[in-house]
């Protein structure tokens, strides 16, 4: 189980669980993610969240990753008062972490 996953275990249970394999606009997104559209395009700049197509070529289209992201980054600005440049450090650090504990798995192995 990775950091992001090990997260979003303890944060509070969705309601809704997003379909693997079905990609939804971001009107659908934002309904599913409980934030709206503007606060959707705000996280994408920080860098939080990605479309899965380029908005550039063909639109906000979003997958149930993006759809898990959102809601844990409102639940930290929520419950926990977490400002959008702290989540994205936290964010950032443990994609960190991951990536080292993946070394050290990797390392042992030899």
């Amino acid at each position: 189980m990775n950091s992001m996953s090990q997260l979003e275990s303890m944060l509070a249970p969705a309601l809704f669980e997003p379909a693997p394999d079905v990609v939804y606009s971001i009107e659908q997104t934002a309904r599913l993610a409980h934030v709206p559209r503007r606060t959707i395009a705000v996280y994408f700049r920080h860098g939080l969240v990605s479309p899965v197509v380029d908005p550039d070529t063909g639109g906000w289209y979003f997958d149930d990753n993006a759809i898990r992201t959102l809601r844990e980054i409102e639940y930290l600005r929520s419950a926990v008062g977490m400002t959008t440049p702290a989540i994205k450090l936290m964010f950032d650090l443990m994609r960190e972490v991951e990536h080292l504990r993946q070394e050290v798995h990797f390392l042992r192995e030899l």
